[in-house]
């Protein structure tokens, strides 16, 4: 039986940019949610439709970091709007604005309650609650994503 040397310099390498990576996680800063833009129907069916959008936040950390495999449910006005998903990687520069496209499954069963909302209000309650990956390095955690706020809705169709 080989003898294992626990203070192999790689091993203690490894170990220390994992600690590293997920000290200096705890100390990320909630991206501020700016609120939904280009509102599009890319799809309709009978019991569902598909809607592209844009999330726009700002990042307040300094450093950048990717963003993949964000998902989650929303809501708009107490009443569950659908599932949405965003299966592709996007880079997020340190202190700056970013753009999550997102793709949403609109139930249809709630849609003339969603839509009455659209055109009655002039703001919307919206709230999302979800889940990402973000990282940096090629190391990546479950970050939540969570929003409750009010929407301007002229602004979801510029």
């Amino acid at each position: 039986m080989k003898n294992y040397k626990a203070t192999h310099p790689g091993h203690f390498f490894g170990v220390l940019m994992l600690s590293l990576f997920f000290f200096s996680c705890t100390a990320i800063k909630d991206p501020v949610f700016n609120g939904i833009s280009e509102l599009k129907v890319i799809g309709v069916s009978k019991n569902e439709s598909t809607l592209s959008l844009q999330l726009n936040y700002f990042n307040p950390n300094r450093s950048g970091l990717w963003l993949k495999n964000a998902e989650g449910d929303a809501w708009m006005d107490d009443n569950l709007l659908g599932h949405f998903k965003m299966d592709t990687s996007l880079k997020i520069n340190g202190a700056s604005d970013f753009v999550v496209p997102v793709q949403l499954e609109v139930n249809m069963k709630n849609a003339a309650t969603n839509a009455a909302a659209l055109l009655l209000k002039q703001e919307i309650n919206f709230k999302i609650d979800g889940k990402a990956k973000i990282g940096k390095g090629g190391v990546f955690i479950n970050y939540p994503i969570r929003y409750e706020g009010k929407q301007d809705v002229s602004k979801l169709f510029q």
